[in-house]
């Protein structure tokens, strides 16, 4: 019984390591695998919804996941005085998420 416990232990883990990929979940820090892309291609909605946000923003450059938990995700790296921040828009300018940088 401990074998066959310990088998499928063993089975649902290599399942789940096979299934986490750092192409598909990105971690909050944008992952492996970002793509810095020039404010040209980023969508107007997305740069619409940034700038009424953020509109003392500096310094905003911007990267393209386009596998975050499922969904294309644009990322503006920006700094609001000293600190340095990220947000989190989808491709239709829906605000997903923001935090400060260490």
């Amino acid at each position: 019984m401990k074998k066959l416990i310990l088998a499928l232990v063993l089975l649902c883990s290599a399942t789940t390591m096979i299934a986490v990929n750092p192409q598909t979940v990105y971690a909050k820090s944008g992952g492996s695998s970002t793509n810095s892309i020039p404010a040209s291609q980023v969508p107007k909605a997305v740069k619409r919804s940034f700038k009424s946000q953020y509109p003392d923003a500096t310094r905003i450059e911007w990267e393209y996941k386009p596998v975050y938990y499922g969904t294309p995700i644009y990322t503006a790296s920006f700094r609001l005085g000293s600190q340095k921040w990220e947000a989190n828009y989808t491709a239709d300018g829906n605000f997903v998420s923001a935090y400060p940088k260490a």
